[in-house]
């Protein structure tokens, strides 16, 4: 089991004091090139505004070469997810970013998966049930 973060996650929750502010999540590898990316959200939550790779030379968030959008899936567990991302590899340098309202999901998931069709695997989860919403 690891106990140390495989990825970086830096998150913008915006104005604390400004209900409408949207809430801005990166995730990159701390190292090197991670490709065939996974973002898993609840099937339920209707933030979504944006997600794709964010470019820091221009300030844009681009479709994903390869991307991968699924409907809703059932897990094991019977938790309701969507599972979204791209073949294009991210990197510190070019994160995967995703643009959220609030109130955010109760939980994000990011991971990679072996082939461009399956399911992540090694996922790395964040929370939102504390905030002060």
């Amino acid at each position: 089991m690891q106990n140390s973060p495989v990825y970086n996650w830096e998150i913008d929750h915006g104005d604390p004091h400004d209900k409408n502010s949207n809430i801005i999540i990166s995730v990159s590898p701390f190292t090197g090139l991670i490709s065939k990316w996974r973002i898993i959200l609840p099937a339920g939550y209707e933030g979504l505004i944006d997600w794709g790779i964010y470019s820091k030379e221009d300030q844009t968030i681009n479709e994903p070469r390869g991307s991968f959008e699924t409907d809703k899936i059932t897990l094991q567990d019977g938790m309701e997810v969507i599972i979204k991302g791209g073949v294009e590899s991210v990197s510190k340098s070019k994160p995967a970013r995703v643009i959220v309202k609030n109130p955010p999901p109760s939980f994000m998931g990011f991971g990679f998966s072996e082939d461009e069709n399956s399911p992540p695997k090694n996922i790395e989860g964040i929370t939102f049930d504390d905030l002060p919403f």
